[in-house]
């Protein structure tokens, strides 16, 4: 691959943690436990297609302080389009968002931590850099993460996100470490990896559904250490 890796940028969801199960059933859970009724199907689609690219949020002109306000009303929104605004504003909404900053429906990618304990003890540093809201270190803390990695990279944090490729400046800085000798890995390919590309980093994607042996993709965590070279 080149230089020698000195740094590693990773993605959160889908990469290094993930859902413990579909958010419709947990969605629709939550609604009926304060008296909400459901359609099964029809909030699938509806969670389907607004969590398919998750809010973007314009974050120009804001102050730090005020983007975890803004990612929260963002969360409101596909709230109310997928349960409706008796959902969105009131309790129901409240009881979702602390749900899902929660260790509760998320668990981490299996062999991941392992691969970081792996990459700590070569010397590397190690980031992640996710459009996570600010809930994120803490659910890291529960997952038992927080102290397998250097710096969290995130909006309430940089006033960045992806596919922005400053966001990945930012990291590098704080790492400090060029993009040169940094590898990036994410599981989606245009706000992901092509973004971190577009900042000038190499990049994987990971998929472990993919054909073993793909240049540009990372099928398991366990052949991680064979891509730092």
């Amino acid at each position: 691959m080149g230089s020698a890796v000195r740094a590693l940028l990773l993605d959160a969801v889908g990469t290094v943690i993930r859902l413990r199960e579909p958010p419709a059933r947990v969605y629709a859970r939550v609604a009926e436990s304060h008296g909400i009724g459901v359609d099964a199907a029809q909030l699938r689609r509806r969670l389907r297609a607004q969590l398919a690219r998750p809010p973007s949020l314009p974050l120009d002109g804001l102050q730090l302080s005020e983007v975890p306000e803004r990612e929260r009303e963002g969360w409101r929104s596909i709230v109310r389009n997928a349960l409706g605004d008796t959902a969105a504003d009131g309790p129901c909404f409240d009881s979702l968002f602390t749900l899902y900053g929660s260790a509760d429906v998320w668990e981490v990618v299996p062999r991941a931590p392992q691969a970081l304990d792996l990459v700590r003890t070569r010397d590397i540093r190690i980031a992640i850099v996710s459009n996570m809201d600010a809930r994120f270190p803490n659910l890291l803390k529960q997952l038992g993460l927080a102290g397998r990695v250097d710096e969290i990279v995130i909006p309430s944090n940089c006033g960045l996100a992806k596919p922005d490729p400053r966001i990945f400046h930012v990291a590098l800085e704080r790492v400090e470490v060029s993009a040169a000798m940094t590898l990036y890995i994410g599981d989606r390919e245009l706000d992901c990896v092509d973004a971190a590309r577009a900042a000038g980093l190499r990049a994987l994607r990971y998929d472990p559904a993919a054909d073993d042996g793909a240049p540009d993709v990372l099928g398991s965590w366990d052949d991680l250490s064979d891509r730092l070279a």
